[in-house]
């Protein structure tokens, strides 16, 4: 920590951080990890995420090693609005200059507006735009969102188009801080893969001539299937193989039967399920690249995970990734939904994989997650500026006019 560092009032991060099982609590552990070497950092996190109803899958992850991970006091409850005051309540004691939370999903706004609101004033309002529109229609998510995002006093986004999103949106008043999504460091994931059990893996496999790698959670709009069609298309001299790894939320029916339909049984694996970093960690390693045939898309940490093994990628260029990756130098950018230029892509990745691989691995330092802690620390300063700046200034008395001149 700097000397700098250690004089800043500290950060409260209201955020899923691990063991609850997801991206973004992937993405946050990472994040205060970072933010907890520039200056104090105090993190509140959740026992409950979602509204049971809504959200009847188990949230933990049970089975992933331990991160390196500071204190997060698991206190929150989406259903319990008692310990979402008593954490304003926590951050108002440890004298935090900002309340930073990520912004995930429409199903958080009553927590959300209710800590924005509530805030303490003299504390500013950071929230981290993962999603500002969501890949598939939610009821009502615009005004929902609009309502929350509108208390913010920053907003920070990841890529381009979600500032243009927000301004769709009349989210206009707080400060937009364009940053991006860092890099994750395998490392701090979990104990890395020995070469035997990457071989061992690439063994499985039968050998691939090119191992695809396909993760996270599997919904619709990732275009799964576009990746089987164009995938069929692949000459079979290439011995292209694709690994499907992730918690399917829907269409796992519809994706195996297009694989029989398609002849694809030996060259397609699907493994739904929820994956724990060092199973993650084993299926990176072995995979020569990652696919990501989205439809659509705000950013993705699918794509800086990838990076983070020295993976380039093959992806469409839609949302945020044609910010994160760039084209010939650590992946492969295409059309979406086109599949003829999909398997062109990936046929292209055959040959350059060697090139690709060794330009991921020349573009870590400048997005890492220490840096992206700096550009939030430097925002907040202003912020903090201009709220001192705003403030009324005290008048002084003026000395009393029988006072006595001092002897």
């Amino acid at each position: 920590m700097t000397a700098e560092a250690g004089t800043r009032d500290p950060l409260a991060v209201v955020a899923a951080v691990h063991p609850l099982a997801s991206g973004a609590a992937q993405f946050n552990t990472a994040m205060v990890t970072a933010l907890c070497e520039l200056g104090p950092v105090h993190t509140l996190s959740w026992r409950r995420l979602y509204p049971p109803l809504i959200h009847g899958r188990d949230t933990l992850d049970r089975i992933s090693h331990r991160p390196r991970l500071p204190h997060a006091d698991m206190m929150l409850d989406w259903i319990d609005p008692r310990t979402w005051r008593a954490a304003l309540r926590r951050i108002a004691a440890t004298g935090s200059r900002a309340i930073v939370l990520p912004w995930v999903h429409p199903v958080m706004a009553p927590p959300y507006l209710y800590l924005l609101r509530h805030a303490p004033p003299e504390i500013a309002r950071v929230v981290i735009c993962h999603n500002v529109e969501q890949h598939e229609p939610v009821p009502f998510e615009r005004c929902v969102s609009r309502s929350v995002l509108r208390h913010a006093d920053l907003l920070v986004v990841h890529a381009s188009h979600q500032a243009a999103e927000l301004a769709g949106l009349g989210v206009t008043g707080g400060r937009v801080l364009g940053a991006f999504h860092p890099r994750f460091a395998a490392a701090d994931l979990c104990e890395l893969p020995r070469r035997e059990q990457v071989e061992a893996e690439r063994g499985r496999q039968g050998h691939p001539g090119l191992s695809l790698l396909a993760f996270g959670a599997i919904r619709p709009y990732k275009g799964i299937d576009l990746g089987l069609e164009a995938l069929a298309r692949v000459p079979s001299r290439l011995r292209a193989r694709l690994t499907v790894a992730g918690v399917f939320w829907d269409g796992a029916a519809q994706l195996r039967r297009r694989i029989s339909e398609l002849g694809l049984e030996d060259r397609v694996e699907l493994r739904d399920g929820f994956q724990s970093n060092e199973q993650a960690a084993l299926l990176f390693s072995a995979a020569d690249a990652s696919l990501l045939p989205y439809r659509s898309a705000s950013q993705s940490g699918v794509v800086q995970l990838s990076f983070a093994y020295g993976v380039p990628v093959v992806a469409t260029s839609v949302g945020g990734l044609a910010e994160a990756v760039t084209d010939g130098v650590d992946g492969i950018l295409c059309p979406p939904g086109d599949v003829g230029e999909l398997t062109a892509a990936i046929q292209r990745m055959a040959t350059d994989r060697a090139a690709l691989a060794a330009g991921v691995r020349r573009g870590g330092e400048q997005h890492s997650f220490r840096r992206y802690g700096e550009l939030l620390h430097e925002a907040i300063d202003a912020l903090s500026v201009k709220a001192r700046s705003r403030r009324p200034r005290t008048r002084r008395r003026a000395p009393s006019k029988t006072a006595e001149a001092p002897a």
